[in-house]
């Protein structure tokens, strides 16, 4: 069991606060600028913006001693300026490209100090510990599209927009109760404690930006109303759910980090690859949901086995995501040259053929690393 001191109670809060504002949001805010005449090209040419900004940040703050609690709310404060962006401003180009900016921006602010306060509470139950951070998403979007859904049929896109803003005030009052937390670093001496994990990780941000543009911009194509939309996301999220309860009886004693990173990371790679012959909504459906299965199994134990190898929690973390978004701007690429010059849905037998590569990194790296 996770021991759930007061402390890791209070992080969890935070955290369900965030990921319910991701999802009351997640592929609606696309579909918003969709909606507005954006093409699919438009679409995948923004998402650049969200893989380029937690570059420009960990630049900044560089070599600089910086409280925890600032970077987060810092993190809160632009995602609450993009929302009340999107619910007054209209929807130009430069708008979507500034709204990507900061969402990645938010993104990399929250995550990198939450990351690391939330790994370093749970020492030796790393892998029920990602569970739960891996699976709360699945959790509520089993539900919260709906919501979405029903909010925008009933109101309209500028009041889900003013919401998720109110969502993130609410958040950043609670993250001032959290106690002081200072970190420095430094970007060379963030990935020199990455070695033998740098390649694994551009293959998981490859894949990762990748398919975040394609799982977000592809139901645009099969679904034009937001209540349907709203039905797809929740539908998916079914076997995502399974897979939670899957993942929850996978014990941290049982050691069998590899087996699983090779099973759940093949079963991961061949749905994926299968999703670009999925050219009717019931076969991206079906492509969706069990690709979302083996998603959620997979990936606790992407950070899993980082953790396991009791490298510098900080750098460990700031040096991912210099790396994961590296990799993202990559699989950003993959798919737009795959939009702009063949289909859209190729791009996700190219990512699945990239994240088959997963388990043969590790193998090539057992040198550098243990995974058991």
């Amino acid at each position: 069991m996770v021991n759930l001191n007061p402390k890791l109670v209070k992080l969890l809060s935070v955290y369900a606060i965030f990921m319910a504002s991701i999802v009351l949001v997640s592929n609606f805010d696309v579909f918003y600028f969709k909606q507005n005449g954006f093409t699919e090209s438009d679409l995948v040419g923004g998402f650049f913006f969200w893989a380029v900004a937690p570059l420009f940040v960990i630049i900044l703050i560089n070599n600089r001693t910086i409280d925890s609690r600032l970077l987060m709310l810092a993190g809160v404060g632009v995602r609450i300026i993009s929302y009340l962006m999107l619910a007054f401003l209209e929807p130009t180009h430069e708008l979507f490209a500034f709204y990507e900016f900061t969402i990645g921006l938010g993104s990399f602010l929250f995550w990198v100090p939450f990351n690391i306060m939330y790994f370093s509470m749970g020492k030796g139950s790393e892998a029920k510990m990602g569970s739960i951070y891996f699976s709360m998403a699945s959790a509520f979007g089993l539900v919260i599209p709906l919501l979405s859904g029903f909010i925008i049929g009933e109101m309209g896109f500028k009041e889900l927009f003013l919401l998720d803003a109110v969502l993130y005030i609410i958040m950043a009052c609670s993250i001032l109760l959290f106690e002081k937390f200072k970190h420095l670093h430094n970007l060379k001496d963030c990935l020199n404690e990455l070695k033998g994990f740098k390649t694994l990780i551009l293959v998981e941000g490859v894949y990762g930006g990748g398919a975040t543009a394609c799982l977000v911009i592809i139901p645009l194509l099969y679904f034009a109303k937001p209540v349907e939309l709203a039905i797809f996301l929740s539908a998916t999220t079914i076997f995502s759910i399974i897979a939670s309860f899957v993942a929850s009886h996978l014990s941290d004693k049982a050691k069998k980090r590899k087996k699983y990173v090779r099973s759940f990371g093949l079963g991961l790679a061949i749905t994926t690859f299968l999703g670009a012959f999925a050219s009717t909504a019931s076969l991206w459906y079906l492509a969706v949901s069990a690709r979302n299965f083996f998603a959620t199994l997979f990936w606790p134990f992407t950070t899993t086995i980082l953790v396991d190898n009791k490298r510098h929690m900080v750098k460990s973390m700031v040096g991912r995501e210099w790396l994961l978004n590296v990799g993202r701007f990559f699989g950003l690429a993959i798919v737009l040259v795959c939009t702009l010059y063949f289909d859209i849905l190729l791009s996700m037998a190219v990512l699945g053929c990239v994240l088959a590569l997963y388990p043969l990194v590790i193998e090539l790296k057992r040198m550098h690393i243990k995974v058991d």
